[in-house]
C-alpha cells in the first residue's frame, strides 16, 4: 500500500465517523448523507482502485485522478469552514441575546417604578430617544444636555460594556435630571451597534405603553448628530397625520435620516465615505430591494406599532441592513428627512473606518448567501 493510499483511507474512515455521529445526534441531513457516508464509500474504492480514480477524472476533464482530490477537498473545506462560521454566528447571536435581556430584566427589578404612574406633559414626551454608548466619556454628556435642552425627556442608554468612565457619566446624568427618565441598561460585555438596538427594541416592545411612548427615536453618543433636526423629523409627522387623518394605513410607519437629500447639510464628510455609501445604496437594493438614499440610517424614528414588528438579530453592523430588508417584507411605508450632520475629528477616528465599510459588504454577503 503506497503512502497516497494509506493517506486516502484515513480520510475515508474519518468521513464515515463524521457521518456516524451526526446520525447519533439525530442531526443528519441528505446533504451530510452524500458527502460523508457516499463521498467516504467513494475514496475507500478509489483508494483500492487507482484506475477508476483517474478515469472519473477525466471525466471532468482532469488529466490525474488525483487533481480531482485535490479540489474536492477544496470544497470541502470551504464547505466546514462555511459551516463552523455559521455555528460561530449562531454562538453568538445566542450569547448576544442573553446579555440584552439580563441587562432588560436587572433593570426592570430595580427601577420598574422609575416608569410607573408617569403623565405626559406636552408632545415631545411621546418620543423616546435611544442612544447606545461605548467608551463615550468625552462626548455622551453634552448629548444628554442637548437633548434634555430640547425638552425631550425620555431617554434610554445602552452601556455597551464600556471600559472608561462612561457608566459614571451616564450615572451622575441621571442625578442632575432627576425629572428626566433617564434610563440605563447595562451589557456586561461589549456586544456593538446591533445588540444596542436588540436591547431597545425589546425593551420598548415590552415596556413603550408603560413609558406612555408613541415613537422611538435612534441617536448617536458621539456628537455628530443634530437634536434640532427633530423639528423637521416632528414637522412631517404632523403633517402627514393631519393629511391622512382618516386613512390610517397611508401614513408612514417609520421616519429615516438621509444625509443626501436636497436640503441636507454634511459638513467634512470624507470623499471616500460618499463613494462608500454611494455603493452600500447599490447593494443595498441589489440584495434587499431597499430603495433608500441612505442605507445606513442611524437617526430614525419609529412609531411603536412599527417597532414591535422589528426583529433584529445581528449584534454587528449589519443590524443596519436586517432593517431594510424588514422594512420590505413587511410593505412599512417610510418618509427619509434631511439631517444635518458634523463629522468631527474625533467622531471619525472614533468609528468611521472605511475598513468597517468592507467587512459589512463582507458580512452581508456572507448572510445573504451562506448563513442558515
Amino acid at each position: 500500500m503506497s503512502l497516497l493510499q494509506f493517506i486516502i483511507i484515513v480520510a475515508a474512515v474519518v468521513f464515515i465517523l463524521f457521518w456516524l455521529d451526526l446520525y447519533k445526534r439525530k442531526k443528519m441531513n441528505i446533504l451530510h448523507f452524500f458527502v460523508f457516508f457516499v463521498g467516504g464509500g467513494m475514496i475507500v474504492m478509489f483508494a483500492f482502485n487507482q484506475t477508476l480514480l483517474n478515469q472519473f477524472g477525466k471525466f471532468f476533464g482532469l488529466a490525474r485522478g488525483a487533481d480531482l482530490l485535490v479540489y474536492i477537498s477544496l470544497i470541502l473545506l470551504f464547505y466546514f469552514y462555511i459551516d463552523i462560521l455559521n455555528k460561530h454566528t449562531k454562538d453568538k447571536f445566542q450569547l448576544t441575546r442573553l446579555i440584552s435581556q439580563i441587562a432588560i430584566n436587572q433593570w426592570y427589578k430595580d427601577n420598574k417604578e422609575q416608569i410607573a404612574h408617569r403623565h405626559n406633559i406636552d408632545r415631545k414626551d411621546d418620543f423616546v430617544f435611544n442612544i447606545r454608548v461605548y467608551n463615550e466619556e468625552q462626548a455622551v454628556g453634552s448629548v444628554i444636555d442637548e437633548i434634555l435642552a430640547a425638552w425631550f425627556r425620555k431617554l434610554v442608554l445602552i452601556n455597551d460594556g464600556s471600559s472608561d468612565n462612561t457608566l459614571h457619566v451616564l450615572q451622575s446624568k441621571k442625578q442632575q435630571y432627576p425629572d428626566a427618565i433617564i434610563i440605563i441598561l447595562d451589557h456586561t460585555i461589549n456586544r456593538w451597534g446591533g445588540a444596542a438596538n436588540q436591547t431597545w427594541y425589546n425593551f420598548i416592545k415590552h415596556y413603550g405603553d408603560e413609558l406612555k411612548i408613541k415613537r422611538f427615536v435612534g441617536f448617536d453618543s458621539d456628537g455628530q448628530m443634530d437634536v434640532k433636526d427633530m423639528e423637521t423629523f416632528m414637522k412631517h409627522i404632523s403633517t402627514d397625520e393631519s393629511l391622512w387623518l382618516d386613512l390610517e394605513n397611508k401614513k408612514p410607519d417609520l421616519y429615516l435620516w438621509s444625509r443626501f437629500l436636497e436640503w441636507s447639510k454634511v459638513e467634512n464628510m470624507p470623499w471616500i465615505k460618499k463613494v462608500i455609501l454611494w455603493i452600500a445604496k447599490l447593494v443595498t437594493k441589489i440584495f434587499y430591494w431597499a430603495d433608500v438614499s441612505d442605507p445606513h440610517s442611524w437617526y430614525r424614528v419609529i412609531s411603536l406599532p412599527t417597532l414591535r414588528k422589528f426583529v433584529i438579530t445581528s449584534d454587528g453592523m449589519h443590524y443596519a441592513n436586517e432593517v431594510n430588508e424588514q422594512i420590505k417584507r413587511h410593505h412599512m411605508k417610510y418618509r427619509e428627512v434631511p439631517v444635518h450632520i458634523k463629522y468631527t475629528e474625533y467622531s471619525i477616528q472614533k468609528w468611521q473606518k472605511n475598513s468597517n465599510s468592507i467587512k459589512l459588504a463582507g458580512e452581508m454577503i456572507y448572510k445573504k448567501i451562506f448563513f442558515r
